[in-house]
């Protein structure tokens, strides 16, 4: 299954089960139409074992605009709400959907203590060419910023790219980018 979000294309293999969240009829005629509400890029269940929330940043050409987003903790805000109301969204779908077995899944797992549950915060940026100004961009990514909004829910928090895919049997390529 092959998904395209900002200027990423994410190849998910035959053991995910993934919805493009914010695309799905559940969310937009539903919960979305409660002022303020988003949702991750993507919301995937992998082996019938992991629940993982998805959210995709691609800084690429903006890595200055939004570095107080992350050194703030303001990225990790808007993170932690999208992973909040994505799951009001797989409750409220799960309860009202004509579609309730495309919900099931997910509930089964996300009740299941047993289960684990990821957010993933998919973040491309060009580095500066320099090695001690890339440690430094690299260190401005706090993950323990994004753990600290989401601990209420999971301690399975982490930070991926292109150059270091942590997403078991997902591809994920850069498209080409048009010149504005």
């Amino acid at each position: 299954m092959i998904w395209e979000e900002q200027n990423l294309q994410f190849e998910f293999g035959e053991q995910w089960h993934v919805l493009k969240l914010d695309e799905h009829y559940d969310y937009r005629e539903r919960i979305a139409r409660l002022g303020g509400t988003k949702s991750v890029d993507f919301l995937g269940v992998f082996n019938e074992h992991t629940v993982y929330f998805i959210e995709v940043k691609d800084f690429h050409g903006y890595r200055i605009e939004n570095k107080d987003r992350l050194q703030d903790g303001l990225l990790a805000d808007e993170v932690g709400q999208k992973v909040r109301d994505s799951l009001a969204c797989v409750i409220s779908a799960h309860r009202n959907s004509a579609q309730q077995e495309v919900w099931k899944k997910f509930i089964d797992l996300l009740c299941n203590r047993q289960k684990d549950i990821k957010v993933i915060i998919w973040l491309e940026q060009e580095l500066p060419i320099h090695p001690i100004q890339q440690r430094k961009a690299l260190a401005s990514i706090s993950v323990t910023k994004f753990k600290a909004k989401l601990a209420w829910l999971t301690r399975y928090v982490m930070v991926s790219n292109i150059a270091n895919n942590i997403l078991p049997d997902v591809k994920v390529v850069n498209l080409p980018r048009t010149s504005a």
